[in-house]
């Protein structure tokens, strides 16, 4: 379900397979059996149209760590904070658990520009 909810969110097209359960018509106490039969054997492919959401809408790290020991960490050194506070939007009537992000990160200094990262 998260790799649903997450393609979705990032505005993915979903494509989705449907299986027949039962037909049972309006007003009637049961299921027609013969054709209950039959739409079991039914799979239809459904498009569910991905929706753009800015779920994220805030992340801060107020006190990002970068320790670079060895020349190969140049390029992917690790980082850790002590105090990260992340403000999410929930557009749906149930809960939702944040479980991954992507961002864009700018790094600055006094009002200076120092770097950009982005992850994915």
């Amino acid at each position: 379900m998260g790799d649903l909810f997450s393609g979705y969110l990032n505005g993915q097209n979903l494509t989705l397979q449907t299986t027949g359960d039962s037909v049972q018509p309006p007003g009637s106490g049961e299921p027609v059996q013969w054709l209950s039969t039959a739409f079991k054997t039914l799979t239809l492919d459904v498009v569910l149209p991905g929706q753009k959401y800015n779920v994220i809408q805030e992340i801060n790290l107020n006190d990002l760590e970068v320790t670079m020991k060895t020349q190969d960490q140049a390029f992917a050194p690790p980082t850790s904070s002590e105090n990260t506070i992340a403000k999410y939007a929930n557009p749906f009537g149930f809960s939702l658990q944040v479980v991954q992000s992507g961002q864009s990160i700018v790094l600055g200094s006094h009002g200076t520009r120092i770097a950009q990262v982005r992850v994915p």
